[in-house]
């Protein structure tokens, strides 16, 4: 939202995810975690900070940075760079941790042979918040940023007919090109990634 802001642009909050955290995971004798999500980060709290943590994301590796790990590495974005950044540095096998939500992660775990743990659900809203669905209607959105394949999934099915005419003049703007994968580009008036920020720019 802040970054947004900056920009120039008004910004409407719309989640889509409730998100409900488990339990916290022991570091026990994994040198290094994975997280693919923010959200994994409260599950680490009890972790030494100077244990490496593997992002999936520059985003999600600020987020680490400000929990306080100091040794954070970033893929680009999606689960693929992360498995692609992992085996070109040798971070695979069973002393490595995938922290994930529930149902998540499965391919990047066995693909790395590394080992995994739930450490929060999320669960899609059914509807947009009033002013989200208000803004889109009458026609005041110019794109909706999206940050994760299930967040995607989820605006779509909350959206009723009304509402997905009224996508033809916005732009949906994707983490990577995994997320925009799972939309149908025919519906929007474009389909634009890896960088949401980038691609929306500045407020002519």
């Amino acid at each position: 939202m802040v970054e947004v802001r900056a920009l120039g642009w008004q910004a409407i909050a719309c989640p889509m995810l409730d998100i409900t955290a488990l339990a916290p995971v022991a570091p026990e004798n994994f040198r290094a975690v994975l997280v693919t999500s923010a959200n994994a980060l409260p599950a680490l709290r009890d972790w030494p900070k100077e244990r490496l943590v593997v992002a999936v994301g520059s985003q999600t590796a600020a987020r680490a940075r400000q929990a306080g790990f100091i040794h954070v590495e970033a893929a680009d974005g999606d689960a693929l760079a992360l498995t692609a950044f992992c085996r070109m540095r040798g971070i695979t096998g069973a002393d490595v941790l995938l922290a994930s939500g529930e149902g998540y992660g499965l391919d990047l775990a066995r693909n790395l042979e590394v080992q995994r743990a739930e450490v929060y659900v999320a669960c899609k809203r059914m509807t947009l918040p009033e002013d989200a669905t208000a803004a889109l209607r009458e026609r005041r959105v110019d794109s909706v940023l999206l940050y994760s394949g299930k967040t995607a999934e989820a605006f779509r099915e909350a959206l009723g007919a009304e509402d997905v005419t009224a996508l033809s003049a916005v732009r949906a703007l994707c983490l990577s090109e995994a997320i925009a994968a799972r939309l149908n580009h025919k519906e929007w008036r474009a389909v634009m990634w890896p960088d949401p920020l980038k691609q929306l720019g500045p407020v002519a």
